[in-house]
């Protein structure tokens, strides 16, 4: 039937068709064929995107050319930054041609970036942060170039334990046999993975807020993290507009000023921290006081020094290893800690042997073998708090 269409110049046909010859259904698989078809039959920039995707993903033999023509010829930012990453994984799989395609994918996130209100921009930045961490792309070695890849080295690890603050987050809201439910320990670790810039995180902050469940502090604390999350996430842009409809003038002047807090804790503190956050604004002689292997602090530490070594390539190379110790280690880094917190009851964890052990063991499963060494300790030898 499809046959038959395709010869009356039926191009949805010629569509269905390439579909048919790529999963061989109802006639033989035929690869060449597919394309043949598509050529003719991908008309619009959702179609011409999935032949991107079916190359990408090796639904259709391996082919970066074809991968680099579909998605260019689709060209909405999404498919640019997938053709990014089909550039970023050839150079990884294949580390001899790794010199050809890393530059590729570096110059497509670096035009990204020229569109800062679409989500492909941030995506960019981090997948940048990467390749800053890993030695791949560098902005340069003056002052504003180290600047920015110390922000976009930042960002990344900042995403990657902030993901895993809110995975354990979720876990505390959930509870299971190992660990109760705990809705304090809940707000502990969405606030963190909120000021991480984690989408959920925000999202559920601002549940709580409305809710009554986590403290306001300016009495306009969920309409400014509704603002700022509404800005990645399109549900809550229709949330903000019904949170802000009847407000009055000095209200919505109010709730403005809130907003421009959050953007202000970000700019000197590195992370949207909340107002008793500990991280927000410490001292240099408190920050030196924190466990100094928990990668928050780590976090902390390394923004701290980051106007400093712009301008000092030593410190520089320190904050960018502090950067790559958090991205490469904050699986089990993370619970490690929060393992070791509920042990001996600190730094706003309740101290709760099961718990600890819980986290320990999930630390050491992720492979610390700190957590490891720490579990036989307290098996054969009852816990102190320290």
């Amino acid at each position: 039937m499809n046959l038959q269409l395709l010869a009356s110049g039926d191009k949805d046909a010629a569509w269905e068709l390439g579909l048919q010859y790529m999963q061989g259904l109802g006639v033989p698989q035929d690869p060449a064929k597919a394309e043949q078809m598509f050529q003719i039959g991908a008309t619009d920039t959702d179609e011409k995107g999935m032949v991107g995707m079916f190359y990408a993903r090796g639904y259709l033999p391996a082919n970066l050319a074809a991968v680099e023509r579909w998605y260019s010829a689709a060209g909405r930012p999404q498919d640019y930054f997938d053709l990014a990453e089909a550039f970023k994984a050839a150079a990884e799989a294949d580390k001899s041609v790794e010199s050809k395609y890393h530059p590729k994918a570096t110059a497509i996130y670096l035009k990204l970036l020229k569109d800062p209100g679409q989500p492909q921009a941030r995506r960019a930045q981090l997948e940048l942060g990467n390749f800053v961490i890993d030695g791949i792309y560098s902005e340069g070695s003056d002052e504003e170039g180290r600047a920015r890849n110390m922000t976009w080295a930042r960002m990344i690890a900042q995403e990657l334990l902030g993901q895993k603050e809110y995975q354990s987050a979720v876990e505390y809201d959930i509870g299971n046999d190992d660990l109760p439910a705990d809705k304090a320990m809940w707000l502990r670790n969405c606030e963190r993975a909120a000021a991480y810039n984690i989408d959920n995180a925000q999202h559920f902050y601002v549940q709580a807020l409305n809710a009554g469940n986590a403290r306001d502090f300016t009495g306009y604390d969920a309409v400014a993290w509704t603002r700022l999350n509404s800005q990645k996430v399109f549900a809550d842009k229709s949330l903000l507009a019904a949170m802000t409809s009847s407000m009055t003038p000095q209200q919505r002047a109010e709730a403005e000023s809130s907003y421009h807090g959050l953007l202000k804790t970000h700019a000197l503190n590195g992370a949207y921290y909340v107002q008793d956050d500990p991280l927000r604004n410490p001292s240099p002689a408190a920050l030196a006081a924190m466990d100094q292997d928990d990668p928050d602090v780590q976090l902390r530490e390394a923004f701290s020094m980051e106007h400093a070594a712009a301008q000092d390539s030593v410190l520089y190379q320190r904050v960018i290893a502090t950067y790559r110790t958090v991205r490469d280690h904050s699986d089990y880094d993370f619970r490690f800690v929060l393992g070791r917190y509920a042990l001996y009851g600190k730094n706003g964890v309740p101290q709760n042997r099961a718990v600890a052990e819980y986290w320990l063991n999930e630390a050491a499963r992720s492979g610390s073998l700190r957590a490891q060494q720490l579990l036989d300790e307290i098996r054969s030898h009852p816990p102190e708090r320290r």
